[in-house]
């Protein structure tokens, strides 16, 4: 696979995972005697560093929207949103206008069925741009879900979402592959190098379910180590 296919190493390891899965399944219904996926070994997993904007990026994509029309002002709503929370775009869809509560600064963030649920402050950036856009953007149609449009009045499609978000990036000159879950990224980013948040706060706001799955905001760059230094006296 990694010679002959080129295939990247995660590729290989999900491969993998898929052949061991199917083989466990023959065993378990006594198709197979021996299971021959136990002697692959599959390659150990790069540690890779996230995507991420800088304040800077994501200040020049918001630039090139036109606010003028109420399509501008929702995508501009909607990157704002994912800048502040670190939202999954699954998440994003699916939140509710009763979700977010002005009074009291906050976003409740439901998990699967809806018995588990996590609380985001409402960063004080983010509740006048909601605000508005509820209020003056929003179709008056009838539908529970935070951001709609008036063709699409149950909930917006991630994928529509990628496409604009991504269209908008290359408007502005970013030659990096724009996603909503580069935002993410960018926020989980911003709060550990920026501003020192420890990792346990961040993965309570991104909602891990483990401690391992934060660990890669602790990726370093030769400028992020210099600013470590020059901090010594």
């Amino acid at each position: 696979m990694s010679e002959e296919k080129n295939y990247k190493t995660n590729s290989i390891i999900r491969m993998i995972a898929t052949f061991r899965s199917f083989f466990r399944f023959l065993e378990r219904e006594e198709y197979i005697q021996k299971n021959p996926s136990n002697r692959l070994q599959a390659p150990k997993k790069p540690e890779s560093i996230p995507k991420y904007l800088t304040k800077e990026e994501i200040e020049r994509i918001l630039s090139v929207i036109n606010q003028d029309k109420d399509k501008g002002k929702r995508i501009y709503t909607i990157i704002q949103t994912l800048r502040y929370t670190g939202l999954r775009i699954s998440e994003l869809t699916n939140l509710k206008i009763e979700d977010v509560n002005f009074e009291e600064a906050s976003i409740t963030v439901w998990h699967g069925k809806g018995d588990k649920y996590r609380i985001i402050p409402l960063h004080h950036e983010l509740a006048p741009i909601l605000r508005d856009y509820l209020e003056n953007v929003r179709p008056k149609v009838n539908s529970p879900y935070f951001f709609v449009t008036k063709k699409m009045e149950t909930i917006m499609t991630p994928g529509y979402i990628r496409l604009t978000i991504h269209q908008i990036a290359e408007e502005a000159g970013i030659t990096k592959k724009v996603t909503p879950h580069v935002l993410r990224h960018s926020f989980a980013t911003s709060l550990y190098k920026d501003h020192g948040v420890d990792l346990l706060r961040i993965g309570k706001l991104l909602g891990h379910a483990s401690p391992r799955a934060t660990s890669i905001y602790t990726h370093t760059t030769p400028e992020h180590l210099r600013e470590a230094l020059e901090k010594l006296s």
